[in-house]
């Protein structure tokens, strides 16, 4: 494999007629350099994007009856326990209703008692042919019939009973924190197609979820797992961390941009974070960690046309030998011929080293996060080597510096002596 490698960055020097194997210093007073060093530390490619904090298993409490609330006995941000009562409702009404469904009960269990005593008698009076067959099946008809309301007036009583005694009566269904009160003492709820709601219920504070979107351009990028970072308003001097727990697959059309809604949990121990907070969102969607990097800056510098040029003419005055080693062109290494991914991964780059001398060395790239690039070969390389990244040279676009992402652990460390 290093060979390979050999073999492509000499192909790259031969093509720009540099003599790069060797370093010469370049005496040219006109050109002054720009620089960098090498640095070690961790990469991020992330995705940016913004998300509203929910919370995570709110419940809606509401009402099954209609009637006017006597009593509210919590307020915002109580904690309650399951089964705790947390409002009544006036029972005047429907104690009036089970007054009902008692008299109605009463009076389909005395019909349903006389059906029941006529029909038994029509069937001692059939068995002696002093009625027809056509008065029995009306005596056992009547009897079906009262036997029928009876069932349900009986059910309409357990109903009523029900109403006063459990949903008259509001309670937590969860142990948890009131976040949302909608009802006070003295109003008057209607339940109709839905039941109103009066109290929300957080069952969790410790954890939360936010809500964000995405633009289709980058939902490629995301995927479940991956670590989240996050800021709020609130707390700017905060970071917050998180991780993908869903990508939402239905669209939503905002300004003419489609996004999806990307679901992330975070852990909310010290209850900082507030349902509704706008967070500042960065997903990872790749990262390195503890590795060299340069700005692409470095990456993509070429020397100026007189520099290039002094070293063709402190080429030519080498030895014939050295001439025709380089009109022979590099070494062949196997038959093996070089790769487009490998040679998409290949890159020079200009240095300085501690004796002033211009040089260069092949590199082999890694990750980028679109400002910086990892390099997993180093080349000649270390910590003392002056990189350079642009010069004042007129005659093209210089080159800027930028800075990236990072979190370092300092520059420098042992080079790398895998390609030279």
């Amino acid at each position: 494999m290093k060979k390979i490698i050999i073999i492509i960055l000499l192909v790259a020097v031969l093509a720009v007629g540099g003599y790069f194997l060797f370093g010469r210093k370049i005496s040219n007073n006109e050109i002054t350099y720009q620089y960098t060093s090498l640095e070690k530390g961790d990469i991020e490619s992330i995705v940016s994007c913004t998300g509203t904090l929910e919370f995570l298993g709110a419940v809606e409490v509401g009402t099954e009856l209609s009637g006017t609330v006597t009593e509210v006995l919590v307020d915002y941000n109580d904690d309650v326990d399951e089964n705790q009562i947390l409002a009544v409702l006036d029972t005047t009404k429907i104690v009036y209703e089970v007054r009902n469904a008692q008299a109605a009960f009463a009076n389909s269990e005395a019909q349903y008692e006389l059906a029941k005593r006529k029909y038994e008698d029509d069937k001692k009076l059939f068995a002696q042919n002093f009625i027809s067959d056509l008065d029995l099946l009306t005596s056992e008809t009547s009897y079906k019939q009262a036997y029928a309301s009876y069932v349900s007036a009986e059910i309409n009583l357990e109903k009523a009973h029900t109403n006063l005694n459990k949903y008259s009566i509001i309670r937590s269904p969860i142990k948890g924190k009131v976040i949302d009160r909608s009802v006070e003492e003295g109003q008057t709820v209607a339940a109709s197609l839905s039941a109103p709601v009066l109290f929300t219920i957080a069952e969790d504070l410790s954890q939360m979820e936010i809500h964000a979107l995405v633009d289709e351009s980058d939902i490629g990028l995301i995927d479940e797992g991956q670590k989240v970072e996050f800021t709020v308003a609130a707390y700017t001097d905060e970071e917050f961390v998180g991780v993908v727990r869903q990508i939402r697959l239905q669209p939503r059309v905002i300004s003419n941009v489609v996004n999806y809604t990307v679901i992330i949990s975070t852990a909310n121990d010290q209850e900082l974070l507030l349902p509704g907070m706008t967070a500042t969102i960065d997903i990872v969607t790749e990262s390195a960690e503890d590795v060299y990097f340069l700005p692409n800056t470095a990456l993509s510098y070429t020397p100026p046309t007189k520099v290039l040029e002094n070293l063709m003419r402190t080429r030519a005055q080498h030895s014939p030998q050295d001439k025709e080693s380089s009109s022979q062109g590099p070494r062949q290494f196997g038959r093996m011929k070089p790769s487009a991914e490998m040679l998409e991964k290949m890159a020079v780059v200009w240095f300085e080293n501690e004796y002033g001398e211009t040089m260069m060395t092949p590199v082999e790239k890694g990750f980028s996060d679109g400002i910086s690039t990892e390099l997993t070969q180093i080349g000649r390389l270390n910590s003392d080597s002056k990189i350079i990244i642009g010069d004042n040279d007129k005659t093209k676009s210089s080159s800027t510096t930028s800075t990236t992402r990072n979190q370092q652990r300092g520059p420098g460390g042992p080079p790398m002596r895998g390609l030279f």
